[in-house]
């Protein structure tokens, strides 16, 4: 996937709003809270500081960010994984930016429907669904979800292609 396709997309969806998997989101939050402790916080250390700026360069060109019950319930599960002696100030932060998401609901039985439980975890079901039945785009790390999304005509980019990609054209 190249640079000038994610362009693309995040133009034709900027007006309505991105759909972020959990653990680009909890990046997203991370950074925004404290930048220094994506590298010390173990949900993000895998992370860098400047994957934090292109995550957060992408998700501020769209009108809202787009969540569902299960990314919103595997957020605050990952969160409270962090120190507790930062938590608090912490949700401050999550809570501020996540009152301004739009949250979709995608029923249990359409989602058993499916069947692709035994592929797919429920969220990832929750996202594939969201972003089919609403056109949203699709913002993941997640390189089955990415691959699955994208063989099945669901707009989607995937942070470690743009990171490759932006790696490349400054080599």
């Amino acid at each position: 996937m190249n640079y000038s396709i994610v362009e693309r997309l995040i133009l034709k969806h900027s007006s309505k709003g991105i759909l972020i998997d959990t653990n680009v989101l909890l990046l997203f939050l991370i950074g925004i809270f404290d930048e220094n402790y994506i590298h010390k916080f173990k949900r993000t250390k895998k992370y860098s500081i400047e994957d934090f700026h292109i995550v957060k360069s992408i998700i501020l060109r769209f009108k809202k960010i787009i969540v569902t019950p299960q990314i919103l319930a595997e957020l605050s599960n990952l969160s409270c994984q962090m120190d507790k002696s930062r938590l608090g100030q912490y949700f401050s932060y999550f809570i501020e930016i996540i009152k301004k998401s739009e949250e979709i609901y995608i029923n249990k039985n359409q989602l058993l429907e499916i069947n692709l439980l035994s592929k797919f975890g429920i969220t990832d079901l929750t996202i594939n669904e969201s972003a089919r039945e609403y056109n949203y785009l699709v913002f993941t790390d997640d390189f089955k979800l990415f691959g699955y999304l994208s063989k099945n005509n669901i707009d989607a980019i995937n942070l470690n292609y743009i990171r490759t990609e932006l790696w490349l054209r400054n080599k």
